[in-house]
């Protein structure tokens, strides 16, 4: 570059403001080799990235400028807003921390702030802005909304009903307080005033993704397939999920795909393709010859499924296809009912050799029932926090006249004091280091005569292969549980332990404890 630092940021500027970022960015990189840390281009370039969408380049950007020293208000926002975005959360919050030292009731700092911290899960102090932005907004809908949303995440749902109520006396036809105050009657089993809140959402604004697929799940979870599953297609629309296949390809049901090769592709979770799996069954009967693709870790384990002419990994390259379908979509192109998710039979098997790896690691028989236990899962999971459970609080189980063996391939660094006291009591055995796959879960699922499980893709799996398998489920469990049964058509060797008051797991533990005292036969009875 011949140009000086002045003139290279004004041109930079000029390529940015009329879209040219590749010629803004050769403008700015110079200036960073003769100067690395100079503040003006390493925001620039930190624009230009989040422009691109390559936040993680531009959070690190902008955490060099952040050293730089003062900046403005907008700048600030800017900075934190890119934070934010990169999922760097306590940088975004330092952003606005001293913003609001520059001006203490700047309105978009003190509502970002509180943003970032709720996945901080600093809710109390997110409530505390909140509460003064309703202090000096008191007309706004969308500020007494946002308090809303921080009240329902510490528990307290009369307030944060509460609250969505009040934005919608200000602003009646403010769609996202329907849509969040059905939620929150679904979630206390308030199915048909949920139900209400969402048709008038709809009637606002037919096309609100989130008061479409939260209806879904609200009929799914009551068992009104026909609209549940129609509806649950809406789940495409709301920008946090793309399957990335092309859409005059997509089959839901219409055309024959007899002779036609058709490609059911995983999405979500590990557990939901255990679940759904089955389905495609019905494309086999229909004549299509089926291309599964699975996540990898799957892949062991489904690798030869009755049926499909081939089994993918999901990193694995596709063969030609005719159309392509999304694994939980199968119910709904097929329409199926209640009726049709009855499942009579395991579907799934796992290979021999999986089975034999066990016996040399197991030791022998003592006598007494063998468990299988899994007491979390993922905790990116959405529902995480309500569906996982410290290890401390299953601490009741471990004194039954049970051989214990956990099913965790990973235990968090939370329950590890725990789980290394009750293995040197030898109540329970760790085998996560002979845990590669599914399959060789499923090959010590083999052995076992039990299992015990919060609602992870363990307890799927126990189910496919129809053992004998008790669900912890939360007050908030997942659709596919439904309401109060304490068995489940999905899995006929399954039945449920269900919380009876929201977040306390006691009474849940107390009956899994007096399950596991009864005589060896009734305790595996399936009631």
């Amino acid at each position: 570059m011949t140009q000086d630092i002045p003139t290279a940021l004004v041109r930079a500027q000029q390529a940015f403001k009329a879209g040219h970022f590749d010629e803004a960015e050769r403008w700015l990189l110079p200036i960073l080799e003769r100067m690395p840390e100079h503040g003006e281009a390493l925001e620039g370039l930190a624009y230009l990235c989040a422009k691109r969408g390559d936040v993680t380049q531009a959070a690190d950007y902008m955490v060099r400028r952040c050293r730089q020293g003062v900046m403005s208000l907008e700048q600030g926002l800017s900075a934190a807003r890119i934070f934010h975005a990169a999922r760097r959360y306590q940088d975004a919050v330092a952003c606005y921390e001293r913003n609001l030292a520059q001006a203490p009731n700047d309105i978009s700092s003190l509502h970002g702030m509180a943003v970032s911290l709720m996945p901080l899960g600093d809710f109390l102090r997110a409530l505390s802005l909140s509460e003064r932005l309703c202090v000096l907004r008191p007309r706004s809908a969308e500020v007494h909304y946002n308090r809303g949303t921080v009240l329902g995440a510490l528990g307290r749902y009369d307030e944060e009903m509460a609250a969505y109520r009040l934005a919608l006396e200000i602003q009646p036809r403010f769609v996202p307080a329907y849509v969040n105050l059905g939620v929150v009657l679904s979630d206390l089993r308030r199915t048909d005033e949920a139900l209400a809140q969402f048709k008038k959402a709809l009637q606002i604004d037919p096309n609100d993704v989130g008061a479409r697929t939260n209806r879904a799940r609200t009929n799914l979870l009551i068992g009104e397939f026909e609209h549940g599953w129609r509806e649950y297609e809406w789940r495409w629309k709301d920008g946090g999920e793309a399957h990335g296949f092309p859409a005059h390809q997509l089959w839901l049901g219409a055309q024959p795909v007899a002779g036609k090769t058709v490609l059911v592709h995983h999405e979500q979770g590990l557990g939901d393709t255990l679940q759904f799996v089955r389905f495609v069954d019905k494309l086999v009967e229909a004549g299509a010859r089926v291309v599964l693709r699975v996540q990898d870790e799957l892949w062991p384990l489904l690798r030869d499924y009755p049926g499909v002419a081939q089994v993918l990994g999901a990193t694995s390259p596709l063969p030609p296809f005719d159309f392509h379908i999304p694994l939980m979509s199968l119910p709904f192109a097929f329409k199926l009912g209640a009726a049709d998710l009855i499942v009579r039979h395991p579907y799934l098997e796992v290979a021999p050799e999986y089975v034999a790896r066990w016996n040399d690691i197991l030791p022998p028989r003592t006598g007494r029932p063998r468990v299988g236990i899994v007491w979390s899962g993922s905790p990116t999971q959405l529902n995480d926090h309500n569906r996982s459970i410290a290890l401390a609080q299953c601490l009741s189980l471990f004194d039954a006249e049970v051989e214990f063996i956990s099913l965790q391939k990973v235990i968090r660094e939370t329950d590890q004091a725990c789980a290394a006291e009750l293995m040197q009591r030898g109540v329970l055995r760790d085998v996560a280091p002979h845990l590669h796959s599914f399959a060789d879960t499923a090959g010590l699922i083999a052995h076992l005569d039990l299992v015990i499980g919060v609602d992870t893709s363990v307890v799927h799996l126990a189910g496919a292969l129809g053992k004998p398998v008790w669900v912890m489920a939360a007050w908030k469990a997942d659709w596919r549980w439904h309401l109060q049964r304490t068995d489940s058509p999905w899995y006929p060797s399954a039945r449920l332990f269900r919380q009876t008051t929201r977040g306390d797991w006691a009474p849940v533990m107390a009956a899994l404890r007096a399950a596991l005292d009864l005589p060896d036969q009734a305790m595996l009875k399936i009631a």
